[in-house]
């Protein structure tokens, strides 16, 4: 029998498993997974609190795996960039040094098959999805990086569509919330969508707790269609709906990400229209300065601009912020994360 990698579970479905194929109680289960990942081991026999022949049990039919760093690239800002091989793939993460915290960014899929024509990611194609476990095992290798500095933020914003891998996903955060696995507040997790509106329904509605980003990057559906073909199949308007449809909890807000590109999307009228297009939806939007991924034709507006765009939207009452980037050095920056 193929053994099961334990990662693939979270607390509800372990219990499930452990109560269906192996007769074990509920209890194993939250002893599991506080020692997988309060403690992160990866030997069932050093599960001290667990009988020898549960022991045993695990031991027969379940592994406890762990992405393997190939390199680890580090940026004078003090970011670091992982290349992770996981079972055979390769994927990026990063960790971003910030002013008063470090901040994880996560891969969701082995390259993106959502196509938008200013990310680095989107060369590659889709390779495949991510499993549970090798999203979890991510955030987990960084931490038994003993020369990283503890995260306390994480973001999926790495390689992929989150939302094109939803079930995965939510499986993700779920590990990443509870008390007995990495313990991250909700409210320290942002999941990115480039607008896959039947899925932005199934996680609101899949009781994982997590901060909804969405990636909106243009003012028209004429130009967004021409940076993101996905805008063909989900328009602006039937984005903006689902985001008023969004089931928001404890008056938190639906961060809007806004990718400035030179000459397509940063006009007078689109700093106009922006604010219309988002009135009645509670968020904040961060403007984000394109950064360079060479060949693919995108320039970043001239910081006067980015700064006028961001008072603007200030004067009108808006929570508006610039996300500059870090780790550009590496290639670690936003947009630029790709593998041969």
């Amino acid at each position: 029998m193929k053994k099961l990698d334990i990662l693939n579970y979270d607390r509800a479905s372990l219990e499930e498993e452990l109560s269906q194929n192996f007769n074990l109680q509920p209890f194993r289960a939250r002893q599991i997974i506080s020692w997988l990942y309060r403690r992160r081991l990866t030997n069932f026999e050093e599960m001290t609190d667990i009988s020898k022949d549960v022991r045993k049990i695990l031991d027969d039919n379940f592994y406890i795996s762990r992405p393997k760093a190939v390199t680890i690239q580090k940026s004078k800002d003090g970011t670091r960039k992982y290349l992770f091989d996981v079972n055979g793939s390769q994927v990026e993460s990063v960790l971003i040094a910030q002013a008063s915290r470090y901040t994880l960014c996560v891969s969701s899929q082995v390259g993106c098959a959502i196509g938008c024509k200013f990310c680095a990611t989107a060369t590659m194609g889709l390779k495949r999805h991510l499993k549970t476990s090798e999203i979890i095992g991510q955030a987990v290798a960084v931490l038994e990086d003993e020369e990283a500095k503890d995260f306390t933020n994480i973001v999926f914003m790495g390689m992929g569509e989150p939302f094109h891998n939803v079930d995965n996903v939510i499986q993700t955060v779920k590990l990443l919330t509870d008390p007995l696995g990495l313990a991250v507040s909700p409210r320290k997790i942002t999941v990115s969508t480039s607008g896959l509106v039947p899925a932005i329904k199934k996680f609101g509605d899949s009781g994982a707790e997590a901060n909804l980003a969405i990636s909106l990057n243009a003012t028209t559906n004429e130009v967004r269609e021409k940076i993101m073909p996905i805008n063909k199949r989900w328009p602006i308007e039937v984005l903006l709906q689902a985001l008023r449809d969004y089931p928001l909890k404890n008056n938190r807000k639906i961060t809007i990400e806004y990718v400035m590109l030179r000459d397509v999307n940063d006009s007078e009228k689109d700093l106009k229209r922006l604010p219309k297009l988002l009135h009645g939806i509670p968020v904040k939007v961060n403007l984000i300065p394109y950064n360079d991924n060479t060949g693919l034709g995108y320039y970043q507006p001239s910081v006067q601009k980015i700064n006028r765009w961001q008072k603007s939207l200030l004067s009108l009452g808006m929570s508006s912020s610039i996300r500059w980037s870090k780790g550009d050095d590496i290639s670690a920056a936003c947009g630029q994360l790709a593998t041969a």
